[in-house]
């Protein structure tokens, strides 16, 4: 494709429709996005995930064949249903297979934490009431201190996408306080680029969202900077290529 500088390969549950509505308006003339999906079916269980986990080989095997430049695991529950260890060991294996880099969702968060300064969180899922608690758990664990948190209790994997703005902007309200760095908004098939804006303004805190955090981090991986106002503070900061 002529013009194509960049290309980035998502590994993408298949109940997802949300993640490329998203991400396609807000990447430059220059940058591809080719993606894999993985199938996941019923309701959001560790058996749901781990069966999900085992078409990994497969889906990569597929952005090999488009020739991508970068990998991103665009899945963010499965760094808490999975092993302790499992987010570093499955990109390793992804790197290993497939000769590029990658990061996943729980990586772009991270970076995108580490580069607001952010340890003193609100967090705000859709994950159903056995999965949320995993997700406050693990941040915890890894050293930041969740003050706030709450979930929308959505079970079935279909029913994510189909949140209302209204119902993202009341559950990230909700959880805003004054002592705290960041509000954070889980899961890559939540829709939030259109309720960004708005969150910032009405708590005066920045908002990080998974979507929005793979696609600062994956440019930021290749290089590339964009400039979109309407995608939050975190946009003002620019990731080093790792």
């Amino acid at each position: 494709m002529r013009g194509i500088q960049h290309k980035l390969g998502m590994l993408l549950p298949a109940n997802n429709s949300v993640l490329e509505p998203e991400l396609w308006p807000r990447l430059p003339a220059d940058v591809a996005l080719h993606v894999a999906r993985i199938l996941v079916r019923g309701d959001l269980t560790p058996l749901a995930i781990e069966a999900m986990e085992t078409q990994v080989p497969r889906a990569v095997d597929e952005l090999m064949a488009t020739g991508v430049d970068l990998i991103v695991y665009a899945d963010m529950v499965t760094t808490f249903i999975m092993r302790e260890s499992w987010n570093r060991e499955r990109l390793q294996a992804i790197v290993r297979k497939a000769a590029v880099p990658c990061i996943s969702a729980w990586v772009a968060m991270e970076r995108a934490l580490a580069a607001i300064g952010a340890r003193r969180l609100a967090i705000g899922s859709p994950y159903p009431a056995t999965i949320h608690p995993l997700a406050v758990e693990h941040f915890r664990k890894v050293g930041f201190d969740v003050v706030a948190e709450a979930t929308l209790g959505v079970l079935a994997v279909r029913d994510v996408p189909q949140v209302t703005r209204g119902a993202i902007v009341e559950l990230a309200t909700s959880i805003a306080r004054p002592d705290i760095d960041a509000i954070v908004l889980l899961a890559t098939d939540l829709p939030t680029f259109d309720s960004i804006g708005m969150i910032e303004s009405r708590t005066g805190r920045p908002l990080l969202s998974c979507n929005q955090t793979i696609l600062w981090a994956a440019l930021g991986q290749r290089g590339v900077r964009i400039e979109d106002e309407s995608l939050g503070r975190l946009f003002q900061y620019q990731p080093a290529p790792c």
